[in-house]
């Protein structure tokens, strides 16, 4: 399962952050190669940061977690971190956004529990 953070957003109310979760699960499924569908596909976070200085001037988006599959291509996973660095942008306008997609490969160490 992808896990997407979101990292030096300034303090939001729960419904602006509710609307840039679901603008990133949008940007996900619209990625037909990528083969999620809903929420529950994958994991969004927005973890706070301790020094409130210069949030929301620069904003890191972070995929990983996301498995290496042939269709998943270098192309697709270009796709996903510009839909997804668009999204961030167009909440933040005045904002430096960057996002980096990190394939993963299970065989390196993975476990889950069911």
């Amino acid at each position: 399962m992808p896990v997407i953070k979101v990292w030096c957003l300034p303090k939001l109310s729960e419904k602006k952050l509710q609307t840039i979760f679901k603008s990133i699960v949008s940007v996900v499924e619209g990625i037909e190669e990528l083969g999620l569908k809903g929420e529950q596909s994958m994991k969004i976070l927005f973890p706070t940061d301790a020094m409130k200085y210069g949030l929301g001037t620069k904003i890191i988006i972070e995929v990983t977690g996301l498995f290496k599959k042939p269709k998943r291509t270098k192309k697709v996973l270009a796709r996903l971190a510009k839909g997804l660095g668009t999204a961030l942008h167009r909440v933040f306008p005045k904002a430096l956004v960057e996002c980096s997609v990190h394939p993963f490969n299970p065989k390196q160490g993975f476990w889950i529990s069911r």
